[in-house]
């Protein structure tokens, strides 16, 4: 293909999709005069060299609510690329419609792709690229990209320390806290009052089963629970001994983990996405840059756990205590700003929402957002729930 023909869209992979399938030498955009900002061309321009492809894009701006105008832009096109198709994926209504009647008129080669079904329909004189169609395989810096953000890192820790002896670690400790997970709050605390003098390399310990931590509050040792991270192996030589406590932590990555309420969760949402084997993408704390820019006062945003199959995102929020309608929110707006309207949301926690806050229930479902609880992740089936939410039409 030597020219591709976009009508530029709201939904960011319908832009970049066909240029990704196909890698023409030149992609060409018709974009609405009244949206003049360069932050589509500069997401275009990034990901097409993130992908090390030599596509050019060159964007044509009409006014896409006059006919007459669109079909003048059209007609430039293909005067300036003979050789051009049309890709009728998206677009607004107005600029499909007039290319739709355009490419019949002047006998133009046009298809469209249904992207759920990852198919390509030929319309008119696109057989030969039919026979060559193949859903390309994106990642999450494709997805972020194509909306214009980017990828700062992790907020927690590079995926690659996740090796298979952490992952097991995880399996054990989320075992320890299903069995009272009411009670996880305070061993996070706990390790935050003992660990709090900041010796990353420190892992064995003698400490009081009650720490103060201020004037007012205190840590104390829930020793049930040290003694259940103690059979599954994440503490060493545990001993209780009158006042005081003594273990050693496994390593310096379970350690890291230990002082931290909610990271446990993220941790086995995405081991239970990752074994799968389904999905294309799998991350965990995703730092992202709205505007791709990691300026200084840039906005920024972390998502707990991101999903990709095909074209579908997921992005996944999740909460070890009592999540609030603000929490429905943000991720709701974060997924749809950087997945589209393809893109599903899902709010994962691990408090009984569903039987102690109907209400809050219920505003999930009316915002489209999937609400996984403790009663769901009593099923262990988490990994394949996940599945049926991409399948979700």
């Amino acid at each position: 293909m030597k020219t591709l023909v976009e009508l530029y869209d709201k939904e960011p992979l319908d832009n970049i999709i066909s240029s990704c399938i196909f890698e023409p030498d030149n992609v060409v955009y018709l974009c609405d005069i009244n949206d003049h900002s360069m932050r589509k061309e500069q997401a275009v321009y990034k990901l097409l060299q993130r992908r090390k492809m030599k596509t050019l894009p060159r964007f044509y701006y009409v006014d896409t609510t006059n006919p007459s105008a669109i079909q003048r832009a059209f007609s430039a096109i293909v005067r300036d690329w003979q050789d051009c198709v049309f890709d009728l994926t998206g677009g607004k209504d107005l600029a499909l419609l007039c290319a739709g009647a355009f490419c019949e008129r002047h006998k133009i080669p046009c298809y469209y792709i249904d992207v759920y079904h990852r198919r390509l329909i030929p319309i008119q004189k696109c057989e030969e690229i039919q026979e060559t169609f193949e859903m390309p395989q994106l990642r999450a810096e494709d997805v972020l990209g194509a909306a214009g953000a980017g990828i700062l890192g992790y907020g927690h820790f590079p995926l690659s320390l996740i090796d298979e002896e952490f992952e097991r670690d995880i399996e054990q400790v989320w075992e320890c806290i299903m069995k009272a997970p009411h009670r996880w709050g305070g061993v996070a605390g706990y390790f935050q009052a003992v660990f709090r003098n900041g010796e990353e390399d420190r892992l064995s310990y003698k400490v009081h089963q009650k720490i103060r931590v201020s004037s007012q509050t205190s840590a104390r040792a829930d020793t049930a629970m040290l003694k259940k991270l103690a059979d599954a192996g994440i503490l060493v030589d545990f001993e209780v001994e009158d006042e005081f406590v003594r273990f050693t932590v496994k390593n310096e990555l379970v350690k890291r983990c230990l002082s931290n309420h909610g990271i446990w969760l993220e941790l086995y949402g995405y081991l239970c996405a990752k074994r799968t084997g389904w999905f294309d993408d799998v991350r965990t704390s995703l730092l992202i840059d709205w505007d791709g820019e990691n300026r200084r006062n840039g906005t920024r945003n972390e998502v707990d756990i991101f999903l990709l199959k095909g074209t579908i995102p997921i992005f996944i929020s999740c909460k070890m205590g009592a999540p609030t309608a603000l929490a429905l929110s943000e991720i709701k707006v974060l997924s749809k700003k950087f997945g589209g309207d393809a893109a599903k949301t899902v709010l994962l926690t691990a408090s009984a929402v569903k039987s102690d806050n109907p209400v809050l229930a219920a505003r999930a479902k009316d915002m489209d957002v999937v609400l996984i609880d403790r009663s769901d992740l009593g099923q262990k089936d988490l990994g394949q729930r996940f599945i049926k939410i991409a399948q979700m039409r």
